[in-house]
C-alpha cells in the first residue's frame, strides 16, 4: 500500500514537471533546480543546465518529468 501511494505521488510530480516545462515562463525555468549544489557532480550539472538555451532546458525538463512518470507507473503496475 505504501509503494502505491509513493508511486502515485511521484507520478503526479512527474506530470507537474512536464506541465511546468510546457507552460512555465523562461525566468522560472532558468531558476528551476536546487539552489545549493551538494557535491561536485551537482555543480557540473547545474553549470551545464544554466548554460543551455531555454528551449533545450524545456526539453530536458519535459524528458525528466516523462521519465519519472513512466518509471513510477511501471512500478505501480508491477506491484
Amino acid at each position: 500500500m505504501g509503494y502505491k501511494i509513493f508511486s502515485i505521488i511521484f507520478i503526479l510530480c512527474g506530470l507537474f514537471i512536464m506541465w511546468f516545462a510546457i507552460f512555465g515562463k523562461k525566468k522560472e525555468i532558468k531558476e528551476f533546480g536546487s539552489a545549493i549544489p551538494t557535491n561536485f557532480i551537482d555543480v557540473i550539472l547545474m553549470m551545464i543546465y544554466k548554460l543551455l538555451p531555454s528551449i533545450i532546458r524545456k526539453v530536458l525538463l519535459f524528458a525528466l518529468g516523462l521519465a519519472v512518470s513512466i518509471g513510477f507507473t511501471y512500478i505501480l503496475l508491477k506491484l
